[in-house]
């Protein structure tokens, strides 16, 4: 059995093998990259747990709330390649109106763009940072 974490090592895993079962976990809509024909049967030899959820961004967000209570400008990097990313923002966006709080959402999916966020979050003075878990 091979025991894979993340989508690139369950996407390599299921590129070099038909035969020997695996078990991945994945962070991405496994349909959506290709792991899995559906969640209700997945097919060959691959099954996990997709553990993708719009409460991880959202408990990030209360629990800076909770620690760094004077940060009312908060960013939220995310790379616009992932899966989900127009309704993981809704959802932050929503819940940071919620708490009193300001979310610039800054994308990335290169090292350069990464450079260039941290630089527009310093101009808007962002006081905290959400950065959303991707195999980028």
């Amino acid at each position: 059995m091979i025991m894979a974490s993340g989508n690139a090592a369950a996407v390599a895993a299921k590129k070099a093998t038909a035969t020997i079962p695996i078990v991945f976990t994945s962070g991405n809509d496994p349909i959506q990259i290709g792991l899995v024909a559906s969640f209700n049967r997945p097919e060959g030899n691959i099954t996990g747990v997709y553990t993708a959820s719009l409460e991880f961004p959202i408990k990030t967000l209360e629990l800076l709330h909770e620690l760094v209570p004077p940060a009312a400008d908060i960013g939220l990097l995310i790379n616009p390649r992932g899966s989900n990313k127009s309704v993981i923002v809704k959802e932050v966006e929503a819940a940071a109106r919620a708490l009193g709080k300001q979310i610039h959402v800054v994308e990335a999916s290169t090292d350069a763009e990464i450079d260039a966020a941290f630089s527009t979050l310093v101009q808007l003075r962002a006081r905290a940072l959400i950065i959303l878990s991707n195999q980028f």
